[in-house]
């Protein structure tokens, strides 16, 4: 596959941000950076080895979402926000009981709903 090329003034010339907040980004940014003058033709070779290669894997997030742990300390924040709202207003943030979930795909954007009622919901989004 040939590709035309852009009309620059300097073609094979690029500038990339990556997001170092990204752990995916931020890795690669380290690599690259311990390479000094040889991160083209590294870039190039990988380029064109996922390109041309039929055994390319899907390529995952290093950090994978952790639910239980996102609900964990969802919990915690408003249990201690619960806490405080006991002694400031009449009004404290209720948190609805349901027994804790075995695994992170069977929590349910419904689910945390019904967990949390709508106080806890609005807590989250004002946060």
């Amino acid at each position: 596959m040939v590709m035309k090329m852009a009309n620059k003034k300097d073609p094979g010339k690029f500038t990339i941000k990556f997001n170092i907040m990204d752990p995916s980004h931020r890795q690669v940014v380290d690599f690259l950076e311990s390479m000094g003058r040889t991160k083209a033709q590294f870039i190039a070779n990988a380029v064109l080895h996922y390109m041309n290669c039929s055994e390319t894997p899907d390529i995952k997030q290093s950090v994978p979402t952790d639910y239980i742990a996102v609900e964990t300390i969802v919990r915690r924040i408003l249990e201690e926000r619960m806490s405080k709202n006991d002694h400031i207003t009449s009004n404290p943030i209720k948190v609805n009981k349901l027994k804790p979930m075995s695994k992170s795909e069977d929590i349910t954007f419904e689910d945390a709903e019904i967990l949390l009622g709508e106080d806890g919901m609005a807590a989250i989004a004002d946060t």
